[in-house]
């Protein structure tokens, strides 16, 4: 396993080293080492994913996820008033950051290369996980990104913090099929169908139970208070992973990755057109919400062209 995993590590290394070299020509120089940590972060979470998944770490998941989490909403609560797009990189940076700091805490042994060695059929097979990696976390942040651009400071606080609340709901469905990941592989297609209606069936329960806890520490924790159509929207940006997941396991399991990375990057672009045309619109919150609830019911009607195999 370690061996394994260090040869795709390694191989994914470039990429990400020449992601970082761009950067230095893309963006502003008070904002690279920011972006560095974001990316190599990123980068270096990621990589422990399938370690986490192989050895069912649930509470080393959690605990990583939710230490990033509370590291993230705490920054933007303590700078709600004065956020702009730079401080919410440099945000975003540092949670990413200790994410990735607590992920080499727990697994550190791997890092102890015997040998570096580079190969580039290794290279070739991990690359679709990589650019589905890069396509997931856009499609997570842009509609923040998009309300940016007409808001800043306490407005563009508030909707960040918002949007991490929704994104750590979309986040339990991982957790909820964590148990099965590791031997997806081997389930046929009937038991996939009967573990897709568990997840869903659980789904609708725990996520309106989050949503009510979302509101719950939004308006006592915050003093943000959604609208109920706000608190609708809000159930249909985190209940559609519940349906689509199973599906997009089955994809990967048939070596399907770029119909994943396509559906991906369709729902990042709607996300963003949308967000943009509703900001326009002067819909607002209401608005950037609404784009993220249509880009992930899209992600779930596209996923569910894709049978699960009998």
């Amino acid at each position: 396993m370690t061996s394994n995993w260090q040869q795709l590590f390694l191989a994914r290394l470039p990429i990400c080293i020449l992601f970082i070299i761009a950067l230095y020509f893309l963006y502003p120089k008070h904002l690279f080492l920011y972006l560095i940590l974001w990316l190599f972060g990123a980068f270096l979470h990621n990589s422990f994913l399938s370690i986490i998944y192989y050895n069912r770490d649930y509470i080393k998941s959690i605990s990583i996820e939710a230490i990033g989490f509370i590291a993230l909403i705490t920054q933007l609560l303590l700078l709600k008033n004065e956020l702009d797009l730079t401080l919410l990189i440099k945000s975003y940076a540092i949670s990413i950051g200790i994410k990735a700091m607590v992920s080499i805490i727990y697994y550190h042994s791997f890092l102890k290369f015997e040998k570096i060695s580079f190969q580039l059929h290794m290279l070739l097979l991990s690359f679709p996980f990589f650019i589905l990696g890069v396509s997931g976390f856009l499609q997570s942040k842009i509609d923040v990104y998009a309300y940016s651009f007409f808001y800043d400071g306490k407005p563009l606080g508030e909707y960040q913090i918002i949007s991490g609340f929704y994104i750590f709901a979309q986040s339990l469905v991982t957790l909820l099929s964590f148990p099965f990941v590791k031997n997806f592989y081997r389930l046929k297609g009937e038991s996939i169908k009967n573990l897709k209606t568990l997840i869903i069936k659980y789904g609708i329960i725990i996520n309106l139970i989050m949503v009510g806890i979302i509101y719950a520490t939004l308006w006592y924790g915050y003093k943000i208070k959604l609208s109920l159509l706000q608190i609708c929207i809000g159930y249909f940006i985190s209940f559609p992973s519940y349906v689509y997941t199973t599906h997009i396991y089955n994809l990967i399991r048939n070596k399907k990755e770029s119909i994943v990375a396509r559906i991906c990057v369709f729902s990042f672009i709607i996300n963003l057109l949308l967000s943009l045309l509703f900001l326009y619109l002067d819909y607002n919150v209401t608005g950037v919400m609404l784009a993220n609830a249509i880009s992930q019911l899209f992600c779930m009607f596209y996923a569910l062209k894709y049978k699960i195999d009998e």
